[in-house]
């Protein structure tokens, strides 16, 4: 049975959820880190995608299996409609801009969906409109648009095509925030849910790559690809058993900024380990994204919107 509490959660329970949230934004962004260490030495994103999410959810089935749980027609659609929109079209768009953009800007596109989901869960009626949170969130959009242009400004060698083709990570991500909050499947856990996920985005991603000819398996790929997609797998795993996790103990909106987590973590991770270079501007409209999200949550400061579900 699903419980909706709204209202003030003790300060464990709040600072349980935020820990979830960061861990899971620094999961996020290494994981976009790695992808960039493979894509860069030639493999294919689609392929790197392919292994990444088959290794994981092959161990959170291998985790999963003492909890019983049956396929049914539901849980089938469910594993479908969380695969396209939480893995497999965010996670191979971003693979492929994370060569061409950089790690840190590829980031940057996993801190929009608060916005796109606020405005999805409120025509829902899953939201309540807030004048202070459609003001925070519009200043963080236009923020971000911002970002974009002065990336593509510094940048003249990425066509703009793959900053617009990047606009498609937030959408999806945000149709998929409200669904899987909406759809749960009553009395199933987080770790079969995130395991069914992961092997129907691998399906996905497989017969993607199968009918554009990139191949899955090549002795051209570097020596060292196999220990990537094992390092990577067991991320990928962690990053998602956390991710369902917090979105089973809080609501879309809330679990959506997990993106604005990643993405300031991205840009870290992009200069101190890629060596990235981003302009003032650029770390000014982080800045902006920041205020405008915490003008968003202005009304969430005295209690933090917690959902919980059976398990």
């Amino acid at each position: 049975m699903r419980t909706s509490l709204i209202g003030s959660p003790s300060e464990s329970t709040k600072g349980h959820v935020v820990g979830l949230l960061v861990v899971n934004g620094f999961l996020i962004a290494t994981m976009l880190a790695f992808a960039k260490v493979a894509t860069s030495q030639g493999i294919p994103a689609i392929t790197y995608a392919f292994w990444q999410v088959l290794i994981a959810g092959t161990i959170l089935l291998l985790f999963s299996l003492k909890d019983q749980v049956k396929p049914k027609r539901q849980l089938i659609v469910y594993f479908t409609v969380s695969a396209l929109t939480g893995v497999a079209i965010p996670n191979a768009i971003a693979f492929m801009m994370v060569t061409r953009a950089g790690a840190g800007f590829t980031g940057i596109m996993y801190a929009l969906p608060p916005i796109f989901t606020f405005a999805l869960a409120t025509l829902l009626g899953i939201e309540r409109f807030l004048w202070f949170k459609t003001i925070g969130l519009f200043i963080a959009l236009f923020a971000c648009i911002w970002i974009v242009l002065q990336r593509y400004s510094d940048s003249t060698e990425v066509s703009i095509l793959w900053y617009v083709l990047g606009m498609v990570i937030p959408v999806m991500l945000s149709i998929g925030n409200v669904y899987r909050s909406i759809a749960w499947p009553k009395g199933v856990k987080s770790t079969p849910l995130a395991a069914g996920t992961l092997l129907v985005a691998a399906m996905l991603l497989g017969a993607y790559a199968f009918s554009s000819g990139s191949a899955l398996i090549s002795p051209a790929y570097p020596s060292n690809i196999v220990l990537l997609f094992l390092v990577q797998g067991f991320l990928t795993a962690l990053t998602y058993l956390v991710s369902f996790e917090l979105q089973r103990r809080s609501n879309p909106v809330f679990y959506s900024q997990l993106g604005t987590v990643a993405a300031i973590f991205g840009l870290l991770l992009g200069v101190f380990w890629f060596g990235e270079n981003y302009s003032v501007s650029i770390w000014a409209g982080v800045l902006v994204v920041v205020v405008g999200l915490r003008i968003a949550n202005r009304s969430n400061t005295r209690g933090l919107a917690v959902t919980t579900r059976a398990s």
